[in-house]
């Protein structure tokens, strides 16, 4: 909590043996410090108004973690990072009708704590990173100085920002910031025609509407735009920003200086703005031929947009497909953790609304992308490892747990390390930070047992270190069987676990399956009262996590209704709302997503490549 001069957090976001932490965990305490720290001057110096602007605080400080922890850290490259996490997590939200505005009124009180979400956090960061790319540096630092030098000790609202910005650039900032802050949600721009192909005219011509995650279209959809700027590059080249401005839905835009001669093109490039692009599939193709040649927030922008796209209905789920396989040879950690995403939306996707054939041809194709890699990062950490491997290595672990457990070899070497972690669980330097949780993982799936449960409950006990337990909770949510699975929700529930660690283990159950999700919704039913008892009555915010657990596996309309129709019977209706209408949404688009798939040539096995 970033208190003026006393800033206070969790042991697990502050403390760490940098002999032994993970990568991941290495990083997420750095961005919390920077986080907190930032709050000094976007929310203590300068106070917004009221809670409409919020984003004024969160969006600042979400964006100011990562440029700091950039500075500290360069070898990090966290910048890629935040366009696979912060930005993904923005626009996957903002994607959905029941989303809000980052300026969003506030009228009520019990209104103020839905809205601290990744809208406010990371849409708002996101604008600013876009803000950033237009400006350079020099302008937004000087914005910036001005901003604090005249409001310092003081309240603003976010009128006040840009005109700092503008008065020291000279730039209508606002009239391009309003359309991103004031309305919800965001554009594709489709790419009409491939200006590589044929003679060309240095040109391209794109139009933009409001994407939404489940590519309906209602009444009214048709007016939004967006003031946008455009970055596009290729592999001659970049071209200076243009912009694409409302009321004009469509445009074309002058490309010449990164066009000729090239082999692939790009729009935005760098991904410096929180929207998607479609391309025709020649255009995509290319990206797909040369997709180790992109830049790496590149590569993750265009493998989100194409996945999102997909489950909109506005892409060829063999596009995807196609995509996905241009993949191969990846050693990027960053962009693991964008493929391990897809893979796994697809796969949740794929288990529950197709045939076993075809989700069984999936788990071949995915393990046939994720074994040669880690073959060549392993599972011990090598001398000179540095801490991008190390995630890279984490990552890939994950993606062994999900589509390779059955391999004989995987299992060996989780169950070889699993037994020596439960054997001395406090000894760090027994089993690898960056790989615990998927050791931890494998053992449960495939040697689930009461014998190993008490094993991972007295590993559990013996520990202090909070990660470690995190990665414990995890696993217990992998249970196989119906009686593990309650066992370990009775045990989460009996004392043994921090009120604010106790989403861990439903979270994993419910995007373990189909038997999973439904067993944490029954649960959440029948334990409502003492759940809302140790969360509800002290943070209404980790409360709202779990509405959206209670819905996070499913994939059916029926299933939406059944939850919808739950929490709407509870005394904390009013206080989830919000969240709730965006998991009964996002639980609708997957619904959808079913279906498109089970109509399209992937739904047979013998479309996924070998």
């Amino acid at each position: 909590m970033e208190n003026w001069g006393l800033v206070t957090y969790r042991e697990v976001a502050l403390l760490c043996d940098q002999a032994t932490v993970s990568a991941v965990q290495k990083q997420r305490i750095c961005t919390v410090i920077t986080h907190e720290l930032a709050h000094q001057w976007f929310g203590n110096l300068v106070t917004m108004e009221w809670w409409d602007d919020l984003w004024l605080n969160e969006g600042f400080a979400n964006w100011m973690q990562t440029f700091a922890a950039d500075q500290l850290h360069p070898e990090w490259n966290i910048w890629e990072s935040y366009v696979g996490t912060e930005q993904q997590r923005a626009l996957q939200l903002d994607a959905l009708r029941s989303s809000h505005p980052i300026q969003v009124p506030i009228k009520h009180a019990h209104e103020v704590e839905e809205v601290f979400d990744a809208i406010s956090y990371c849409k708002g960061g996101s604008v600013v990173r876009m803000i950033y790319a237009v400006l350079g540096q020099e302008k937004f630092q000087a914005g910036l100085r001005l901003y604090f030098d005249r409001h310092q000790y003081g309240n603003t609202d976010t009128t006040d920002l840009w005109k700092a910005w503008s008065d020291v650039s000279g730039k209508p900032i606002g009239n391009m910031m309003n359309s991103w802050t004031e309305q919800m949600g965001f554009p594709v721009l489709k790419v009409l025609q491939d200006p590589l192909e044929g003679e060309g005219q240095g040109t391209v011509e794109v139009e933009q509407s409001w994407f939404l995650a489940d590519g309906s279209s209602e009444s009214g959809d048709a007016d939004k735009s967006w003031f946008t700027p455009v970055f596009m590059g290729s592999d001659t080249g970049t071209s200076p920003v243009v912009f694409m401005e409302p009321p004009q839905k469509k445009q074309r835009l002058d490309c010449s200086s990164c066009a000729k001669s090239a082999s692939w093109m790009k729009l935005n490039m760098g991904q410096h703005v929180p929207m998607r692009v479609l391309y025709p599939p020649t255009m995509l193709s290319r990206l797909a031929t040369n997709m180790l040649a992109l830049p790496v927030e590149d590569r993750i922008g265009v493998l989100s947009d194409a996945y999102a796209l997909t489950k909109s209905g506005a892409l060829d789920p063999m596009q995807l497909v196609r995509l996905l396989d241009g993949f191969r040879g990846e050693t990027n950690d960053k962009v693991w953790s964008e493929l391990n995403a897809a893979l796994g939306g697809l796969d949740k996707i794929i288990r529950q609304g197709l045939s076993a054939e075809t989700s069984k041809a999936f788990c071949a194709f995915a393990s046939a992308l994720v074994m040669p890699a880690f073959s060549q990062v392993g599972w011990e950490v090598a001398e000179g490892d540095d801490d991008n491997k190390k995630k890279l290595r984490s990552t890939l672990a994950s993606c062994l747990s999900k589509y390779c457990c059955k391999e004989p070899s995987v299992t060996a070497a989780a169950m070889q390390r699993f037994k020596a972690f439960v054997a001395s669980p406090a000894d760090s330097a027994v089993l690898s930070a960056d790989v615990r949780s998927a050791v931890l993982s494998i053992a449960m799936q495939s040697e689930g047992s009461d014998a190993l449960f008490e094993q991972l409950s007295a590993a559990h006990d013996a520990v202090n270190d909070g990660a470690v337990r995190i990665h414990i909770y995890s696993a217990m949510g992998e249970a196989p069987t119906e009686s593990l699975k309650k066992k370990s929700l009775d045990w989460a529930l009996s004392g043994a676990v921090r009120s604010q660690d106790l989403i861990y283990t439903p979270m994993s159950m419910a995007t373990s399956g189909k038997e999973g999700a439904d067993l944490i919704f029954a649960w959440m039913q029948q334990e409502y009262n003492q759940i809302y008892e140790r969360l509800g009555k002290t943070s209404m915010i980790l409360f709202q996590h779990m509405v959206r657990v209670s819905g996070a596996g499913f994939v059916t309309t029926e299933k939406a209704g059944e939850l919808e129709a739950f929490w709407k019977g509870t005394a904390s209706h009013k206080m989830v709302a919000k969240t709730l209408c965006q998991t009964v949404e996002a639980i609708h688009s997957n619904a959808k997503f079913v279906k498109r798939l089970q109509d399209s040539e992937v739904a047979k096995a013998e479309a996924w490549p070998k």
